[in-house]
């Protein structure tokens, strides 16, 4: 049977020469202590027993361990087997601190889960919640305190608008400097990756704190019941034609100038022959092995059962720019984390090559990183006559552990080799036009 008993201890003392009083909370032989905001000095302790004698504390703590008992008797019943003492002095002190919820800083449980999210490898989505916690900052003048009771479904609605206009941030540089800038208002897309971060770390935050199995609920709202967040627009087709890939590929060195921009090209033509891979994960490779590159795909693998695992075939023309960039000690395939420090910046630093890429070729398109992924997949599709379904699963978009037929069918990365091989001898075949030159745009 647990008990309660009000404590003071001589080790406890502090400078002031006063001493904290706790209530100790006595199951399975184990102790938990419950602080209280009284401390007491000499005069109020009894010297022979070192218990407290002032009549005034006794009566209100004693007051505190008859909630205590109530809760006991009434709330945990036959589910207090599951708690340990110091676990039983937690709960007790939570349900009788009013609003107890209050208490749960959303921006630094925020950043603790950011944390944790790098810890397990996926540096790309805590650094987009990274920026999703500091627009929180801005919305709310720069306070690193925000309450948990705070985010209300008319705050969401708010900090949309918020988002949706001109604002001024200030943030600091590489030196330490404080430097602040404007900047314009998001689009939809982006306010709904902002929000959909919000979400994310609010239901986190629910895994954390609440414990529905003993009914230690701490936080009792949900925002986004009434806070509904609007459907994303469809996806913009960031994909080229096969002679505006053409020049990009056939561009001579003299067109391109720089060494970033020739750098950014070849990144560039070498995602596309990999069916599309990702920078992030061109930046990590580390497996190469019979003419085959291996890997988990960063974006999804901490949430999809076959942790995304997919295996190309690197044909001759991703080999011969494979081979200029291979990592010579071996720990990767390429040589990319020597030229930059983490794969955002390698990411950054092509797609700011790739404009040039484009200035270069007369492609009046925003080039960046998508659009390798997203040609080669219109390309299968719409040229080679690829399915839908091998067009997934090359783009690494089907999670072969949950679908109930890949239990049973071994995996056969030949039908990505072969849908791969169809798109570079459409690029090779596709005719450029008669008087056009090879490091031109037609």
């Amino acid at each position: 049977m647990a008990t309660f008993k009000i404590c003071v201890f001589k080790h406890q003392i502090r400078q002031d020469d006063k001493y904290p009083v706790s209530i100790r909370v006595c199951w399975k032989r184990q102790y938990g202590y419950i602080k209280t905001e009284f401390y007491v000095s000499d005069k109020q302790i009894n010297k022979k027993s070192f218990s407290i004698k002032d009549t005034y504390i006794i009566n209100e703590l004693n007051k505190r361990i008859v909630k205590y008992e109530d809760l006991k008797a009434k709330k945990l019943g036959f589910r207090i087997e599951l708690y340990t003492a110091k676990e039983l002095a937690d709960y007790f002190q939570k349900e009788t601190s009013p609003g107890s919820d209050t208490s749960i800083n959303f921006i630094e449980f925020s950043r603790i889960h950011c944390e944790r999210l790098k810890a397990q490898g996926r540096k790309s989505t805590a650094g987009t919640m990274t920026r999703t916690i500091n627009a929180l900052i801005d919305f709310c003048n720069g306070r690193e305190k925000v309450s948990i009771t705070e985010i209300t479904s008319k705050f969401l609605g708010q900090f949309e608008t918020f988002l949706r206009s001109e604002r001024t941030i200030k943030r600091k540089n590489q030196f330490g400097r404080i430097v602040t800038t404007k900047k314009k208002g998001l689009s939809d897309v982006s306010v709904i990756d902002y929000i959909t971060d919000i979400r994310t770390l609010f239901n986190a935050a629910m895994l954390e704190y609440n414990d529905e199995d003993k009914d230690e609920i701490r936080i009792i709202h949900y925002p986004f019941r009434k806070y509904k967040l609007k459907k994303a627009p469809a996806t913009e087709k960031r994909n080229i034609s096969a002679l505006q890939m053409q020049c990009i590929r056939n561009a001579s060195e003299d067109s391109l100038i720089l060494k970033r921009t020739i750098f950014a090209r070849d990144v560039f033509m070498l995602s596309f022959f990999l069916v599309g891979m990702n920078f992030a994960d061109m930046y990590e490779a580390d497996k190469y092995e019979n003419g085959r590159l291996s890997y988990e795909r960063k974006k999804t693998k901490g949430r999809r059962q076959d942790r995304a695992f997919i295996s190309i075939k690197v044909e001759p023309e991703a080999a011969e720019i494979l081979e200029k960039y291979r990592d010579k000690t071996g720990q990767r395939v390429f040589d990319f984390y020597h030229r930059y420090s983490d794969s955002h910046t390698f990411s950054s630093n092509v797609n700011k090559g790739l404009k040039k890429v484009a200035e270069a070729c007369n492609i009046d398109e925003p080039l960046s990183t998508y659009y390798a992924r997203h040609t080669w997949a219109t390309m299968a599709r719409n040229k080679c006559g690829v399915s839908k379904d091998d067009v997934d699963l090359a783009l690494n978009h089907v999670d072969q552990g949950v679908k109930m037929a890949d239990i049973y069918i071994e995996k056969d990365w030949s039908l990505i080799d072969r849908a791969n091989r169809a798109v570079i001898d459409h690029l090779n075949i596709e005719p450029l036009p008669s008087n056009s030159q090879s490091d031109e745009m037609p």
